[in-house]
Formats: structure tokens, C-alpha cells, sequence
């Protein structure tokens, strides 16, 4: 399980230090600070699963802090906890409008403090859970459209700034309409499922595969000094898409071949300061052409001809 993070931003250090106490054997980290503005940088960057945020400090109040929190994709998830000795409804009501998901009044019960944390851990829980199975193609178990997405966009941030190697590999069946026509959309069901246990054994731990839809996949290979450059990523690419044309399924008394074309981009290739969609349409018009040369091969794509 992954270890589990309560952030506390409260301007009295006696609640960090309680807090900390009681929380010993419910999380794994407590982290603290005083000040509003530095719990927000924090938030951003520890991601905790759990924020216990006072309601009256200097500079912001917690309400601004919440909605602040929500607004932002990094931290919108986590389940914040305010920390208040107001006990005035209309005040409650306001912290749970603007985003808060409990409220714990001080000074607090150190068993309902415990208790209110780990309901809010488990909430986080499930909702990494199910973001995470959102992120999923149901039919393969491959990543989806928009996890790959993320995951192209990260790894050309990480290109750009560190030197990062990379390439992208996108894969399209050939003439599997013909096989969904002619077998019906359950053996073309079987031949996806095949393909997405393909790539899974092809690639390597650290490169990204997905299915984008219909018959059509993607990789992103990632590479370092001891595999840099385009022979390298030819020679994945090869071994991801011979396993795929290795594909043979039975069905009533007819074996099925399964192959498919590929197209390669690499981002050593591109143009200074290129886009992830750069990359994605460069592999994309190599796979185009690999389909109008007759199928069944790999195109590395050549930005600039």
C-alpha cells in the first residue's frame, strides 16, 4: 500500500505537535506548517491524502485556502479536514461549501480525531482507485487515450528538461474490419485482448503502452545511456510488432493471422522545442505510410522531408 500523508496547516504549534502524536500509528508522515501560503506550496508538492486546515490564521483563512486547494488539479483530491473551535452551523456549513470534507472542532477528541482521519484516508483510497481504473482500457488492461496523454506529455517535459530520450511507436492492425466482418466482433474482441498481452511482454518496465481505440495502440519507449538512439528504439519497436504478427487465434476451423504496421518517432528527430502533439503526429504519418507501402512493417519517421 502506498504510504499515507496528513499535512497540518495551523499557525499553533501545540496542534502540530498533538496532531503528530495522535496520528503516529494512523499514517506514515505528518508534515506541519504555520503559514496558509507555505501549506499550499507544500500541498502542491507532497500531495498528502489527508489536510487538517485551521479556520483562523494570518494571512488567508482556511475557507480561501480550501477553495484555493480544490481549484488546483494537484491537490483537488486530497481530503481536507477543518480544524475549528467554531461551532456556529452557518460557519460548518461554509467550510463543507467550500470544499472541506469534514470538520473536526477544537479542542478536539484524540479518538474522533484518529477515527475522522481514517475515513478520510479511505476515501482518498477509493478515489485513486477509481481514477485509476478511469485510466484504464477495460478490454486490454493497457493504459487509455488519456493516461497516455499524461504520460506523453511527461516524458517530452522530461526530454526538454533534462535530455531525457524517448520515442513514440504507434500501432494500427491491418485489416482487422475484415476479421470483426467475417469472425463478428467477439473473436475481434479475442484478437485485441492478444495484442494487449503482446505489447505488455514486448515492452520494457518503464515504457508506456496503450490502446487508443478500436484496433489502433501506442508506446512510448523511454531510453537512457546505455540504449540511446534510434537503433535502439527500431529494435523495440521490431520486437513489439514481430510479437504482434506472431498472433495466431482458432476459431470453428479457421486459424487467424493477426498482423499490423507501425510507425516510429523519435524525439531526437524533431524540431527544437516540439510538442507532444509533434511527436504523436510524426509517428502518426510514419504509420500512414507504412499502411500505403503494403502493411505489415515499420516506417521511422524523417520530420522535415
Amino acid at each position: 500500500m502506498p504510504s499515507s500523508k496528513v499535512l497540518v496547516i495551523d499557525d499553533d504549534a501545540s496542534i502540530h505537535r498533538a496532531v503528530e502524536r495522535r496520528l503516529e500509528d494512523v499514517v506514515d508522515q505528518v508534515l506541519k506548517t504555520d503559514s496558509p501560503t507555505k501549506g499550499i506550496q507544500v500541498a502542491s508538492q507532497e500531495k498528502p491524502d489527508v489536510i487538517l486546515l485551521d479556520v483562523n490564521m494570518p494571512q488567508l483563512d482556511g475557507f480561501k485556502v480550501c477553495r484555493l486547494l480544490k481549484e488546483s488539479p494537484a491537490t483537488r483530491d486530497v481530503q481536507i479536514l477543518f480544524l475549528t473551535a467554531d461551532s456556529n452551523p452557518d460557519n460548518l456549513a461554509k467550510a463543507l461549501d467550500a470544499g472541506a470534507s469534514d470538520y473536526i472542532s477544537k479542542p478536539f477528541n484524540a479518538v474522533e480525531l484518529e477515527a475522522r482521519v481514517r475515513v478520510a484516508l479511505r476515501t482518498k483510497q477509493m478515489i485513486d482507485l477509481l481514477q485509476e481504473r478511469a485510466r484504464i482500457d477495460a478490454l486490454t488492461g493497457l493504459k487509455n487515450r488519456a493516461a497516455m496523454d499524461d504520460a506523453l506529455f511527461a516524458a517530452t517535459s522530461a526530454y526538454h528538461r533534462t535530455g531525457q530520450l524517448l520515442s513514440l511507436l504507434m500501432i494500427d492492425l491491418d485489416h482487422f474490419k475484415k476479421i470483426n466482418d467475417t469472425y463478428g466482433h467477439g473473436v475481434g474482441d479475442d484478437v485485441i485482448r492478444r495484442v494487449g498481452m503482446s505489447i505488455q511482454t514486448g515492452r520494457r518496465p518503464y515504457d508506456t503502452a496503450c490502446r487508443f481505440g478500436g484496433d489502433e495502440f501506442g508506446v512510448i519507449l523511454i531510453h537512457n545511456e546505455s540504449d540511446p538512439g534510434a537503433a535502439c528504439s527500431k529494435q523495440i519497436a521490431e520486437r513489439i510488432i514481430n510479437g504482434i504478427n506472431q498472433i495466431k487465434l482458432r476459431t470453428g476451423g479457421d486459424e487467424i493471422d493477426v498482423a499490423c504496421s507501425g510507425g516510429l518517432a523519435l524525439a531526437s528527430d524533431m524540431p527544437e522545442g516540439f510538442e507532444p502533439a509533434d511527436l504523436f503526429k510524426a509517428a502518426d504519418e510514419a504509420l500512414y505510410e507504412a499502411k500505403s507501402e503494403g502493411r505489415n512493417r515499420l516506417v521511422v519517421a524523417t520530420p522535415g522531408d
